[in-house]
């Protein structure tokens, strides 16, 4: 799996997010850390450092040969415009997602309640 350029990763999600309406996409993102001695240490640092984010998106195909798999890399500079597009692409390619119904929470509660 080679990291992509921001720009080709939001383009390749937004049309895997097309591709595979209504089946499961898998994201992942966590810190990068390339100072390995000091988490072994346990060395508290300043608090100040910045860390690039790596962000990886699969469509979870159990055929290993034709699962998808994308990921990226994004310096601490760029995570503000980065997030803002990439969050409205999962929000216009998760069409599936149901929001919760409030009317049956509160009449379970009521219920509990009486």
């Amino acid at each position: 799996m080679t990291r992509l350029e921001n720009q080709e990763f939001l383009k390749q999600v937004s049309a895997l997010l097309e591709k595979n309406s209504g089946k499961s996409i898998y994201i992942t993102q966590k810190r990068l850390s390339y100072d390995i001695t000091k988490d072994i240490e346990g060395a508290a640092g300043s608090g100040k450092e910045s860390y690039s984010v790596l962000v990886r998106v699969t469509d979870g195909n159990k055929d290993k040969s034709k699962r998808v798999k994308l990921s990226t890399e994004i310096a601490p500079n760029q995570l503000e415009t980065f997030w803002n597009e990439y969050a409205n692409i999962l929000k216009s390619g998760l069409k599936g997602l149901k929001k919760k119904d409030k009317k049956k929470a509160k009449k379970r509660a009521k219920k509990i309640h009486n």
